[in-house]
């Protein structure tokens, strides 16, 4: 949790500081309360950003805890990957690394498709579907 949280707060800081300032100008000039250009300016500029800063942590996050299934020997598949090379059972180690590394491209890959459904109306996932 530690490592995935700071992907997403960079993210999300480098997306509050890409808000337009003409749009905030805007928003105030039209009354908009702190709330109203949070949600209305703030949070849709971030999102792109922050579903960004989600998948990289995911991958980070699934890359700690097989290091740490290794390292400590908690259940999972890094323990499984450890206790397979030390059998001297390499056909099962690399199947196993096998199976983490196609577990990270199964996680990538609905992460994206989270990403294009929440992002439908942003122009970066609009282009990405029309090519």
């Amino acid at each position: 949790v530690y490592a995935s949280f700071w992907q997403v707060l960079i993210q999300v800081l480098y997306g509050v500081a890409d808000v337009d300032n003409v749009a905030m100008n805007t928003a105030r000039s039209y009354g908009l309360g702190p709330l109203a250009r949070l949600r209305y300016v703030i949070f849709p500029t971030a999102l792109p950003y922050l579903m960004t800063g989600v998948r990289l942590a995911s991958a980070v996050a699934l890359i700690l805890a097989i290091t740490a299934q290794l390292i400590i020997g908690n259940p999972g598949l890094g323990a499984e990957i450890a206790k397979a090379q030390s059998g001297g059972s390499y056909v099962a180690m690399y199947a196993l690394i096998l199976a983490t590394g196609l577990l990270g491209v199964l996680i990538n890959l609905v992460m994206r498709m989270i990403e294009r459904k929440v992002l439908s109306w942003h122009s970066s996932v609009r282009t990405e579907v029309a090519t």
